[in-house]
């Protein structure tokens, strides 16, 4: 504990890794702000449904001139001026359905969000899995290739310890040297490849990898690929998403056709004008000065009123028929991405379950290679010391040695990546799923605040705490 309070990027397991990426993770920030955003959606298209409230005030002024029939100047001169302040309401009694489409519309789209943001929660999670376990299997490839250097140095030296007594060639001794060489520069790829998976890692969860431990035995998984593409069908974002947004486009074929219908307003108005008129010149020769007043009762006019107002469109130049059938076509287009969305999700769990059943495969494999080798390089070693066996047969068996165990290290890498993408896949790489212990983002805290669009309210002010939250 003191060493983790002591250097905050230390994460020493898999579930720690997870956290910090999900709590530090600027992507999936913008992702809760554009879900944030997408809210709003449906505060607006109730707006339709509410009264609108206008204030307008306009200031009239002009001046007039008369000359005689010659054109000469007179001394009269006028101007007058105008107040006028006017308050308007109006309220949508009746507008076809398009306000009711407009709501339904936007709570799809706000549905269709949040499998959205479930989707790059899952991205973020797989990428930080595939990033802590590539950091371990570099670290891995590091130490063999150092081990690797350590033996074929021992191989040199006893290459030219027996040259010296002459129980070897030149060549064998010029063979183990090539082999350092080689096993030198291999170790220099490996460090190089750790270095960049480091910062991969870095970029992913927001700090530096420390201490990586082994990672925790493989989640549950369906039993049958059946199953699996069961549970996808019903549960991955990318379908639940696909959903909602031909939901969307249904809503929206509604209003477009809604466009086209009758529609009744109420409307109320009160305003007040005041105005001067014929003012003549000051003793200077100027105009004369006045201050508008609108509580001035002498020059101030009070109306009011109400209305009703029925209105439908009888033509458009084609406008309205066009976006109906542009509603249509849309309407067409999500349901083909619909069944698109839906082969592509069987053929993504397909390929993590067949991914996954040969990287178990391979590690069966690889272990009884990696077993086999090391047998048979112990053994070629131990004759080639008593001159049954050639330098090059040594160099040979402890290559195949060590690339055997670089396959295994790959292997249970991808073991692990297939084993996370098929659960992203089904839709289930989540913090629930994971048991990570830590509370979840819930979108539906700022939904709530704003899809009645609150104003000056005590809704409103916890808004504005929300809004501070989320870094505005």
């Amino acid at each position: 504990m003191l060493v983790a309070l002591g250097n905050p990027s230390y994460a020493d397991t898999l579930a720690d890794t997870l956290v910090k990426a999900y709590q530090l993770s600027p992507a999936l920030e913008a992702a809760r702000a554009q879900q944030r955003a997408t809210d709003e959606g449906v505060a607006q298209a109730r707006a339709g449904k509410r009264p609108q409230v206008d204030i307008s005030s306009t200031l009239r002024t002009g001046r007039a001139e008369r000359s005689d029939f010659v054109g000469r100047l007179n001394d009269s001169l006028s101007r007058s001026r105008s107040l006028n302040v006017e308050l308007t309401a109006s309220l949508n009694l009746y507008d076809g359905g398009r306000t009711r489409a407009a709501i339904n519309a936007a709570k799809a789209q706000v549905s269709a969000g949040r499998a959205q943001l479930k989707n790059s929660e899952q991205n973020l999670f797989l990428n930080s899995v595939a990033s802590y376990v590539d950091v371990r299997r570099d670290s891995r490839f590091v130490a063999l290739g150092q081990n690797n250097v350590s033996v074929l140095r021992q191989q040199v030296r006893a290459a030219r310890d027996r040259f010296e007594l002459g129980e070897v060639t030149r060549t064998d001794v010029s063979l183990a040297e090539a082999r350092l060489a080689q096993a030198q520069a291999t170790l220099a790829s490996f460090v190089g490849q750790l270095a960049v998976s480091k910062e991969s890692f870095k970029a992913i969860v927001g700090v530096e990898p420390v201490n990586l431990q082994t990672p925790p035995p493989l989640p549950n998984l369906p039993a049958t690929l059946d199953q699996a593409i069961a549970i996808a069908m019903r549960e991955n974002p990318s379908m639940i998403s696909a959903r909602f947004q031909e939901l969307v486009a249904r809503y929206n074929l509604e209003r477009a056709d809604a466009n086209r219908k009758s529609t009744l307003t109420a409307g109320a108005n009160v305003g007040v004008e005041t105005s001067d008129a014929d003012v003549g010149p000051d003793s200077d020769g100027g105009l004369g000065s006045t201050n508008l007043n609108i509580f001035n009762d002498e020059n101030s006019t009070l109306s009011y009123g109400l209305s009703l107002t029925a209105s439908r469109q009888l033509y458009s130049g084609g406008a309205l028929k066009s976006a109906v059938r542009q509603a249509t076509n849309t309407l067409a287009q999500q349901k083909f991405l619909l069944q698109d969305t839906a082969r592509q999700v069987q053929q993504n769990v397909a390929s993590a379950w067949a991914g996954l059943e040969i990287a178990q495969a391979s590690i069966r494999a690889n272990r009884e290679q990696v077993a086999a080798a090391q047998i048979t390089f112990d053994g070629v070693r131990e004759e080639a010391r008593l001159g049954a066996r050639t330098t090059l047969d040594v160099l040979d068996r402890e290559q195949e040695l060590r690339d055997a165990q670089v396959q295994l290290a790959s292997s249970i890498r991808d073991e692990y990546v297939r084993a996370y993408e098929l659960l992203a896949t089904m839709g289930l790489l989540t913090i629930e799923h994971l048991n990570l212990g830590i509370e979840a983002y819930d979108p539906d805290v700022y939904y709530k605040a704003v899809e009645r669009g609150p104003a000056i309210t005590p809704r409103g002010a916890k808004l504005d705490k929300l809004l501070q939250k989320y870094g505005r």
